[in-house]
């Protein structure tokens, strides 16, 4: 029987063109921003260490949370900023490392300059809102949802409407959301709780996604706050975290005294330090860690690290094993090149990963396994047992 199966899911394998096993394959990247220079342009320096850092820790992009530069009125000084600042992140451009960043309060002096800098190989994805192009957007990668939301088309703001919209259609268990104004008040009084409706209602659909992680800057510092949603399970919180510690002068520390709803701030970690955040993600485990610099050019541990999983299991139906989401919820051969291009292509997840679970069991590799593919073989094969009851 072993045979057989090894037979057929070779077979598979040559039907989708892999050899590449994907069990245990880990996306990097870097989080930071609040570049700009205390006058004028930008902290080349520290900016220069945040790039090299991000090909030293073999990071796939960085998500950059706004203030590139300091910014002017004058259109022709802005642009020449923005110029310098993509200068200096020209090595990422050139090693094929993705390059993300939201606008912050100083870049946004002038959306036609920012249009005309991250234009061709510099662009955004062009799929935000109408209006928002290049300045809000998403990105996937494997099983991760990028948003980058701009918070500057309307001051404080963000475009709710299109943020409900891709939820809605997303199916991949990990999202991460970058902006630049904080959502719930350190330092800076002008942040999303100016508008405390819009940004509760924000909130609440980053909360009903799994979201766990909103990454912001336009303080000067790394801040660590969990909103205590006052149901005493801290694992379904959101995190803010305000990463602003690319360059731009480190500012003293602030108070959660904003108008903070119905959620308690509490406060994780606290550092005024340049450095940059590594997030790790494998299957669906995620691990955070901040590093500080200790000395020019070294970054190490900061001594905050975050780390949580995310099973998704309520779009399960009947039994397991609908791994492409086929609305008829038939399990059929289908599935199975669907499976081995997850497990050895880097193909997208399974719709709902608790459908990919077929032998119901989460082994150390994740819920979604070899001996799941195995096991489907086996089923439409070999007439072995059928995938467990969701």
């Amino acid at each position: 029987m072993k045979t057989i199966q090894t037979i057929i899911i070779l077979l598979l394998l040559f039907l989708v063109g892999g050899t590449t096993i994907r069990a245990g394959d880990t996306t990097r990247f870097i989080v930071t921003g609040d570049s700009r220079g205390s006058s004028s342009g930008i902290n080349s320096t520290i900016l220069s260490e945040m790039v090299q850092a991000t090909i030293s820790e073999h990071a796939e992009f960085i998500l950059f949370v706004g203030d590139l530069v300091y910014g002017s009125s004058d259109s022709s000084r802005l642009q020449s900023e923005l110029m310098q600042w993509r200068s200096v992140m020209q090595p990422l451009y050139d090693a094929g490392i993705g390059v993300f960043p939201v606008r912050g309060n100083h870049d946004a002096g002038n959306r036609n300059v920012w249009d005309i800098v991250f234009s061709g190989q510099y662009a955004l994805p062009n799929n935000g809102p109408a209006g928002e192009e290049n300045v809000t957007f998403s990105y996937t990668t494997k099983n991760i949802l990028i948003v980058g939301v701009d918070e500057y088309m309307n001051t404080n703001r963000v475009n709710q409407s299109w943020i409900d919209s891709l939820f809605a259609g997303n199916s991949l268990p990990h999202v991460f959301v970058l902006g630049h104004a904080p959502a719930f008040k350190v330092r800076h009084t002008d942040c999303l709780d100016d508008y405390p409706g819009n940004r509760n209602t924000f909130w609440h659909s980053l909360a009903n996604e799994q979201v766990k992680l909103y990454f912001c800057g336009h303080d000067h510092f790394y801040d660590h706050m969990r909103l205590d949603d006052g149901d005493a399970d801290t694992t379904n919180d959101v995190h803010q975290i305000i990463v602003g510690a690319a360059g731009a002068p480190l500012r003293s520390d602030g108070s959660y005294n904003g108008n903070n709803g119905d959620w308690t701030p509490q406060r994780v970690h606290h550092e005024a330090s340049y450095g940059y955040i590594l997030v790790e993600v494998n299957d669906w485990e995620v691990t955070l860690t901040w590093k500080h610099r200790v000395s020019p050019g070294v970054y190490e541990p900061g001594g905050d690290t975050l780390s949580y999983t995310i099973v998704p299991d309520t779009c399960c139906s009947g039994v397991r094993g609908n791994v492409d989401g086929d609305p008829n919820d038939e399990v059929i051969i289908t599935d199975l090149t669907y499976l081995v291009a997850y497990l050895f292509e880097n193909g997208p997840p399974p719709v709902c990963i608790a459908e990919g679970n077929a032998d119901g069991i989460t082994g150390s590799a994740g819920p979604v396994d070899i001996a799941d593919l195995s096991y489907l073989v086996a089923y439409l094969f070999q007439n072995g047992p059928a995938p467990v009851d969701c």
